[in-house]
């Protein structure tokens, strides 16, 4: 057969569909579906930001996958390829949240994880027995797991993927790796625990190493909901990273810093950048959010082993908890520029679908629209609550969050969190953050392109 697998684009201000040169990391989950599917199959992925669909293409199956932002795309993609008579396969985050929405646009949709289900769908699709939905019977052992067919990317079209350019300052290429899935937090805000599920499942470690050395990178980013999950297998995985001398970073709690000799393990095995949750810096909007692993306590001593430990920190920020006016955002500027963090990424607090905070927000009568990402204008501003803020308007979240976010950037700001005093990688970190600020001024997401 011949499948097309699709990651749809966003609409963006203006209701342009978002189109840009490059991304910044080449993504993982339509390589790893191409790898799920047998090899006699014939299997090509567009990415929409990159590249336009080819809607006169008629595949056998078109499988999208899509995050909530992505979603309202990748229904129009689903219905116009179904109205040409092509078999549309939906799954990821958005569509499991939602399965009998996207069962309006989708002759068939996974819900959770597909390492299983995505097979046995080509099978029953061969034999003409296919369903309408797939549902694993328990969550995918990762044992096993393949190596992702990055070969069907053009390397040349991702950031940091390339060898050329930003390679002579960073260690590049870097390439995402999966270890584990699962997080054992359940925060009100977060997908992944619907998605993944709180047990923390990791894989063999031989099978990570042994896909490494596949890849063959000089940097990795590993996608894990929380590295250090587990301690001790998070000790056994670094003590088996040192000797391949590759740079990695990962996602991770503060809390990891209460254990220095974990974070200096980390260290000495090539870790250059944690991604860490700092959300709020209001202890009662995290305990409220369920996210009670984070104590602002302890914020500026664990922020300090880090950085004394010489791995940097890239601090997500989250706004919108309720009884939290405009200057939370001068407040956590100021905090991030003081502890020398290196980089940040700011969000709204959005109410996801399958989420708690939706399910309340919902019951409350607060969401502005309940499907929110069914709503063009919506989606395209990410600035903008999709709920009613008991302490400030649209208009005066817009504008504070982007006047902070935009200053934690600014020049004397990037050199106050990475010049002075001066330490290991800090022309590296100049350079990420000039890339970053590009990015906010232009007013997007600094991770998305």
């Amino acid at each position: 057969m011949r499948i097309t697998l699709i990651e749809p684009s966003r609409y963006t201000s203006g209701g342009a569909l978002l189109k840009v040169p490059s991304l910044v990391f080449a993504p993982v989950t339509l390589p790893l579906v191409a790898a799920l599917t047998p090899s006699f199959h014939d299997v090509r992925i567009v990415i929409e930001a990159l590249d336009e669909v080819d809607f006169s293409d008629r595949p056998d199956i078109v499988g999208l996958t899509a995050t909530t932002a992505r979603a309202l795309r990748a229904y129009e993609i689903a219905d116009e390829f179904r109205r040409r008579g092509v078999h549309v396969a939906m799954g990821g985050v958005h569509a499991s949240a939602v399965p009998d929405e996207a069962l309006q646009h989708a002759d068939t949709v996974f819900v959770g994880e597909a390492d299983e289900t995505w097979p046995a769908f080509l099978a029953d699709f061969d034999r003409r027995v296919h369903q309408r939905v797939y549902r694993p019977s328990s969550r995918p052992s990762l044992d096993g797991l393949p190596v992702p067919r990055y070969s069907l990317l053009d390397r040349d079209r991702y950031l940091l993927w390339r060898t050329t350019g930003l390679a002579r300052f960073l260690p590049l290429p870097i390439q995402c790796v999966q270890t584990a899935r699962g997080c054992p937090h359940d925060c009100e805000y977060c997908a992944v625990t619907g998605f993944h599920g709180r047990h923390y499942r990791p894989r063999p470690v031989a099978q990570v190493v042994a896909e490494l050395k596949a890849l063959g990178a000089r940097s990795y980013f590993f996608l894990d909901d929380n590295i250090f999950a587990s301690p001790a297998r998070a000790r056994d995985l670094l003590r088996t990273l040192a000797p391949l001398k590759v740079a990695w970073m990962a996602q991770t709690t503060l809390g990891a810093a209460n254990d220095r000799e974990l974070i200096r393990l980390a260290r000495d095995s090539g870790c250059v950048i944690l991604f860490a949750g700092i959300e709020s810096l209001s202890q009662a909007s995290l305990d409220a959010s369920g996210k009670r692993i984070n104590r602002v306590a302890d914020y500026e001593r664990q922020l300090g082993v880090f950085r004394e430990e010489g791995i940097s920190v890239f601090a997500a920020m989250m706004f919108g908890f309720d009884g939290e006016g405009p200057a939370v955002f001068r407040d956590a500027r100021d905090f991030l520029v003081r502890n020398k963090v290196a980089y940040s990424v700011w969000h709204p607090l959005l109410p996801l679908p399958g989420t708690r905070l939706h399910a309340r927000l919902l019951a409350d009568g607060r969401l502005k629209r309940a499907d929110w990402w069914l709503d063009r204008d919506m989606v395209a501003d990410f600035t903008r609550l999709k709920f009613v803020n008991d302490a400030m308007d649209e208009t005066a979240f817009a504008r504070a969050f982007a006047g902070s976010y935009r200053s934690f950037y600014s020049l004397p700001n990037v050199a106050r969190r990475v010049l002075w005093p001066p330490r290991r990688r800090c022309l590296a970190q100049v350079v990420v953050n000039l890339a970053l600020r590009r990015r906010v001024r232009a007013g997007g997401s600094v991770l998305e392109h």
